[in-house]
């Protein structure tokens, strides 16, 4: 299918791996311009190497002025849409260490979100054209155990994005939610080698438990996620807004 990205401009936050480093590639692949922000600018460049149409911004989104900094480099930028994505805050469970841990979390996966928003949403406004794409995960379907901190924020990104929805009538402006569950990405990695210290298994055992909980029977793959997602990014989605796609392998239960 062709997407008719051609030289559009897209920015891609969380870049540098996983499905924000998908996502840009298959950007490039079908001829748009993706924009990506991450904080290790060794792995943007050698994105940019590989696509040279491609441009990056080295930003921590988690810092309170990281979407400044990257707004300021996006002055004169029409951008076509934005893949909000970025990591989770630490695994836990309730009642966490402190509220330190809550702040934090607020601070990792919602706060930098309303601010990003009310930035760009005016300039899709007054282009009357944008797309919107949030990355967040399965948990805002059914809670995951020991993430309490990403099932509270996550749920909260997902009625953000319904309520600006409702506030888009009469914008070619689309938003959706992407829930994944377990892909094969440097964030699950990451709980898996927690979990792998916690309870001393190893790690491909723990690997065919998360795979064991789909009835595929198989962790995801980010570039099968990205082609969903790219789409919904493009101006060939003319109707799809407001939803949360779950692309789980068919481990939620709920209806």
């Amino acid at each position: 299918m062709n997407l008719q990205l051609e030289q559009q401009k897209f920015l891609v936050l969380g870049a540098s791996s996983g499905f924000g480093r998908e996502v840009a590639r298959r950007i490039a692949e079908e001829g748009g311009w993706p924009v990506l922000v991450a904080r290790s600018e060794e792995k943007l460049k050698a994105f940019q190497a590989e696509y040279p149409e491609s441009e990056y911004i080295v930003a921590d989104l988690f810092q309170r002025d990281g979407v400044e900094s990257v707004m300021k480099s996006l002055e004169e930028v029409v951008l076509s849409g934005v893949l909000i994505n970025a990591g989770g805050p630490p695994a836990g469970s309730f009642p966490m260490d402190g509220m330190a841990d809550w702040d934090q979390a607020y601070d990792q996966v919602l706060r930098w979100k309303i601010d990003l928003l009310r930035r760009i949403l005016p300039s899709f406004e007054k282009n009357n054209y944008g797309r919107v794409v949030f990355v967040e995960s399965v948990s805002v379907k059914e809670p995951l155990p020991g993430l309490i901190l990403s099932n509270v924020f996550r749920a909260a990104v997902q009625g953000l994005m319904k309520s600006i929805v409702n506030e888009m009538e009469g914008y070619d402006i689309t938003l959706n939610l992407l829930a994944p569950g377990y892909h094969r990405t440097d964030r699950l990695e990451s709980l898996m080698a927690k979990q792998s210290k916690e309870s001393g298994k190893e790690i491909p055992e723990i690997e065919n438990k998360f795979a064991s909980r789909t009835s595929l029977g198989t962790l995801g793959d980010p570039g099968s996620f990205a082609q969903l997602a790219t789409w919904l990014l493009s101006s060939q989605n003319t109707y799809v807004t407001g939803q949360s796609f779950v692309i789980d392998g068919g481990m939620s239960q709920g209806i």
